[in-house]
């Protein structure tokens, strides 16, 4: 999957299903990636993930079933 760095997508299938995602990559700063989950594109409810490499995030997304639409800001 083609993942869109800094740009939120709605996940349309798959585990939280109808939550957004935004995928952070953030090797400069933490050395790895961030992937902040949240109920709403403005709200608080939420996680966040940290994958340690590219491939950890592809198996996160692929673990969680996902498929995202990315929403253009």
């Amino acid at each position: 999957m083609q993942i869109n760095y800094d740009s939120f997508g709605k996940i349309v299938s798959g585990n939280n299903s109808g939550w957004y995602v935004k995928f952070i990559h953030d090797e400069q700063d933490t050395g790895g990636f961030y992937i902040h989950e949240i109920k709403e594109p403005n709200g608080d409810e939420g996680f966040d993930t940290w994958p340690e490499t590219e491939n950890d995030v592809q198996g996160y997304i692929s673990e969680n079933e996902w498929e995202i639409a990315w929403l253009i800001r």
